[in-house]
């Protein structure tokens, strides 16, 4: 069988460095997939890839990597992918506004969309993490039109990665804690696959609604509702302080809410670098839930940015956003049907729907000024009602 062919832009970038030998221990695809990686950066960084090719040879690898290619020929990195995991983005810098990097990052996607289109495999699986995720998406969907939009996808498993770790550490120091006030024995420590019913929804940013109304812990042999592991229903954005009740939106201080949203400038507070290993963690969970032969189709409803085309969930058609879905084998997903939203999250979630709203008007606008700037043919773009 002749191996996957992955494409990865920045490939010379942090996130990669992290992802590439999870994919070569056949840890993504599974070990008995082999992989062709082409790992695509831009001239300016041609010397950094030329070294991670360095350290990939150097690693003997050969549980699933076939090869790898270092390039800055986009063509050639493109060229039969079966696999885009795209990293490459422009960074947001200091001073810079949300509306400057979409701005940026849409003629990126531009790109991006059109290479899938003209060079990639018919059925290619994508997956974006530069930022603005969930609208590059919309981005690509256009310039590459022959795709399927189901097989366009953005992560929001890393935003779903960090709430369970939050849950996980708060609940096992409580089940701790009172098996020690109690005398008993030691409680075996919840893991992540004690825990369902979570939930991201909306877009990647600071209107995300982190969701557990309905988690479930499995504690003592069966499912018990988060609540009777950890009662703090104002830390879980479960308060009934408020009109409707709940406030999962409000992102009180020191709340679940808020921690997972502000989790990525803690990263990069702490460290002064952005999130990567998690981030790489997420990508190869994300690609390993939706195409391993060995997951696909027998994991939980996971956290995923798609299409909301179709959705049973309310959320208007036409953009991308975070949404529940279950992977099925063969490479498909379909939403999760069984998850219901409370009132409290329908409302924040509209207000994350009108922000992905406004990145998409906004995106469109910046690319047909480009355009024009450009010379090109006016109405080249195509702007669908919003």
């Amino acid at each position: 069988m002749a191996p996957l062919r992955v494409v990865i832009t920045g490939g010379a970038g942090q996130i990669a460095y992290s992802l590439i030998p999870l994919i070569a221990r056949g840890l993504v695809f599974g070990p008995d997939v082999k992989v062709h990686l082409r790992l695509l950066d831009i001239p300016p960084a041609a010397n950094a890839l030329a070294g991670v090719a360095m350290e990939v040879q150097d690693s003997l690898f050969s549980t699933a990597l076939e090869g790898v290619l270092a390039t800055t020929n986009e063509v050639e990195a493109f060229t039969g992918a079966q696999v885009a995991i795209l990293l490459g983005g422009f960074p947001r810098r200091p001073g810079m506004e949300r509306w400057d990097l979409i701005g940026k990052n849409a003629g990126i996607m531009k790109r991006m969309g059109e290479l899938l289109e003209t060079y990639a495999s018919p059925n290619c699986k994508v997956v974006v993490v530069a930022n603005p995720a969930q609208t590059n998406c919309y981005i690509l969907s256009i310039y590459a039109p022959s795709l399927p939009r189901k097989n366009i996808t953005s992560l929001s498993r890393l935003d779903h990665d960090r709430m369970i770790g939050m849950l996980l550490h708060e609940a096992n120091s409580r089940l701790i804690s009172a098996s020690v006030s109690n005398g008993s024995e030691c409680v075996r420590r919840l893991t992540a696959a004690d825990v369902r019913g979570a939930c991201i929804w909306g877009n990647h940013s600071n209107s995300q609604v982190p969701d557990v109304s309905a988690v479930e812990f499995f504690v003592d042999g069966r499912w018990v509702p988060i609540e009777s592991v950890i009662p703090d229903r104002t830390w879980l954005g479960l308060s009934n302080s408020l009109p409707g009740g709940g406030n999962i939106g409000a992102g009180t201080e020191g709340s679940l809410v808020e921690a997972v949203r502000k989790r990525g400038a803690a990263v990069l507070a702490a460290r002064k670098l952005s999130s990567a290993m998690s981030a790489a963690n997420a990508i190869a969970e994300h690609l390993s839930d939706w195409l391993s032969p060995e997951k696909s189709g027998h994991s939980p409803a996971v956290s995923m940015g798609v299409t909301t085309d179709g959705n049973p969930f309310g959320v208007s058609e036409g953009i991308f956003s975070s949404l529940p879905v279950r992977c099925t084998l063969g490479g498909d997903w379909n939403y999760d049907e069984g998850f219901s939203m409370t009132d409290d999250v329908r409302r924040h979630l509209e207000a994350s729907v009108v922000e992905l709203e406004d990145e998409k008007a906004t995106a469109l606008e910046m690319l047909e000024k480009a355009e024009a700037a450009a010379g090109s043919v006016a109405g080249l773009v195509p702007r669908p009602s919003l």
